[in-house]
């Protein structure tokens, strides 16, 4: 069955005085099926409705009046509902309407007061439809009719200027005849049925005697205490494991799919899965409050590993797993490093203060002595000392370190005025190399033409020349320099997730690389970058697909936004996805 379902939902307290605007609109033409759907809450929980009977009472635009019982669909849950009938929906017009309960104990509670529209159709323009009441129960009939008696009466009251007062007291006393008539048959003259008081679930079979029922009521076995009810009310409804307490266990034959399994509860999973952290046999514990889930995944073998992994507040995107490492299983893999002897970590014999000395044949210590004796090859003590005074301009202290300090002085003004010398400063110098630590140097050339090297203790090194001028301090570059890229993963949007390598960026000089795959929707951002590192114009470069050859634009805005466009392929349908090994992209 079709319904035009309109939902409603009322936390029950004391700020039920004023009617509640809604924007339902029903048409005199939804006959049957304009359904009112309830929601009802006490404190932030549902309200339960065992043992009690909700009426609706709809006061109609032209005056007529529907007092009805709802119908109870989920009592645990507050949930109930009713369906306008084809008598109601024609009464087309603003509507107000109130739901109150009616407890078996005599307690009562109004819950809501709300209105809403019936619209005529163009269909339903001839309807023009009389007031009308219609009351479930012969008690509130009973009240209604005895309140259109009092209405006459004071209608009638003052008739003396068209009517007799005998004559109005007649038709009076007739009403009254009739209500009194009316009232004292109890044949059931409105053909009323158990179903109309709430009674269709009933069947008409002979009743246990007082005696059985007041000796059933007594027993103590059979019922519960309030104790005993506020104790198994505040146990926890919610299953974590099976009912003998043992985990909920999924086999082998299942293909458990990990993004499947929300709710809270132990896990014990017998298969690899999908979307899983790839252990066969994994023990699962799942939390979970609101949108956000976390996964938590232990190796059920060797228990040497542990992964984790949590949801996202749009309930649909997961983060990667991740590995959290256990101590048996750190140890294992620093006891394989300890007791590999292949050099692991590749030391060059730099690194061991080797790196001037070649892998020859070294001489033996006949070879040594005969060399080390011989005076063609050596050189004696006159010629050192004539050797060591030929000295004229020096390029360093008498005790070898730099010539001249820098520290709080002008480095053009002192080096215009040398020639190849070596200097050092403490980070205090005017016009020095953009180092923000201390730099010694060397300048090499004469008068005002030269070239400085300064190193920084920042292990940066930097060149600037003095032609008829100082020029700008640049940096040189080692081949480490230039070799190094530091790669860092591409901000994922609008479910866009990583293939089997991340989506990277980089930059390396004035180029942005990217690489990795991805499977992502096309014409939305699918990630971004810091906008420092994409040319300030944007740029288009062209990408591969997965699963079928064809390539896609692939979108650099300046923001740094990235978005996949323009895909070309012999069946579209077919791309599974897209390689990000673009061409490099020129930065300004």
């Amino acid at each position: 069955m079709i319904y035009k379902d309109a939902a409603i939902s009322a936390n029950v307290g004391t700020s039920t005085g004023a009617f509640r605007t809604t924007n339902i609109n029903f048409s005199t033409q939804d006959i049957g099926t304009a359904k009112l759907s309830f929601h009802l809450f006490k404190n932030g929980v549902p309200l339960p409705l065992s043992a009690v009977t909700g009426k609706l009472v709809m006061l109609m635009a032209d005056g007529s009046k529907f007092i009805k019982n709802i119908t109870i669909v989920d009592k645990q849950n507050g949930k109930a509902e009713y369906v306008l009938t084809s008598d109601e929906i024609k009464h087309y017009g603003k509507v107000q309407a109130s739901l109150n309960f009616y407890y078996n104990n005599n307690q009562s509670l109004g819950i809501i007061k709300f209105t809403f529209e019936i619209n005529r159709d163009l269909i339903d323009s001839h309807i023009a439809p009389s007031a009308e009441y219609y009351i479930d129960d012969f008690e509130d009939l009973k009240k209604s009719v005895e309140t259109i008696v009092a209405d006459l009466q004071e209608k009638f009251k003052d008739l003396d200027n068209v009517e007799t007062k005998a004559g109005a007291q007649e038709k009076v006393d007739a009403v009254q005849s009739n209500l009194d008539e009316h009232t004292s048959n109890k044949s059931n003259p409105h053909g009323v049925t158990k179903s109309q008081v709430g009674l269709g679930n009933v069947d008409n079979v002979q009743q246990a005697p007082k005696q059985d029922f007041d000796l059933h009521v007594l027993d103590a076995v059979k019922h519960i205490s309030a104790a005993e009810r506020s104790k198994w009310n505040g146990a926890q409804m919610h299953k974590i494991t099976q009912d003998d307490g043992r985990i909920i266990y999924k086999s082998a034959t299942e293909a458990t799919d990990y993004n499947e399994i929300t709710d809270t509860g132990m896990y014990l999973i017998y298969n690899k899965g999908l979307n899983g952290p790839g252990l066969i046999y994994s023990f699962l514990l799942v939390m979970s409050s609101k949108n956000t889930l976390v996964q938590i995944a232990y190796d059920g073998y060797k228990g040497e590993q542990v992964f984790f992994r949590l949801r996202k507040n749009d309930s649909i995107t997961w983060t990667a797993w991740v590995e959290l490492e256990s101590t048996v299983g750190a140890q294992k893999k620093v006891d394989a490093h300890a007791n590999r002897k292949d050099n692991p970590h590749a030391v060059t014999k730099a690194q061991v203060g080797l790196d001037k000395v070649d892998n020859v044949q070294q001489a033996s210590k006949q070879e040594f002595d005969a060399h080390n004796y011989n005076p063609i090859r050596h050189i004696t003590q006159l010629e050192r000392d004539k050797w060591n005074g030929s000295q004229i301009y020096k390029l360093t202290a008498d005790e070898g370190h730099h010539l001249i300090g820098l520290s709080g002085k002008d480095l053009f003004t002192e080096l215009a005025s040398k020639k190849t010398t070596t200097f050092y400063s403490n980070n205090t110098t005017i016009n020095q190399p953009p180092v923000s630590s201390s730099f010694r140097g060397i300048q090499i050339g004469q008068d005002n033409i030269g070239e400085v090297l300064a190193m920084g203790n920042d292990g940066s090194t930097w060149r600037i020349t003095n032609a008829n001028g100082w020029k700008t301090w640049k940096r040189l570059f080692t081949n480490e320099d230039f070799e190094s890229i530091t790669w860092q993963n591409v901000t994922l949007k609008n479910g866009a997730a990583n293939g089997d390598r991340p989506f990277q960026y980089a930059k390396w000089g004035k180029l942005l690389l990217l690489r990795g795959q991805i499977t992502a929707p096309r014409e939305v951002v699918i990630g971004s970058i810091p906008s420092s590192m994409v040319p300030s114009n944007g740029a288009v470069v062209l990408a591969s697909t997965i699963g079928i050859t064809g390539i896609c634009k692939l979108v650099v805005f300046g923001t740094g936004d990235l978005k996949l466009t323009g895909l070309m392929s012999n069946d579209n349908n077919a791309v599974t996805g897209y390689y990000m090994d673009v061409n490099p992209i020129p930065l300004d």
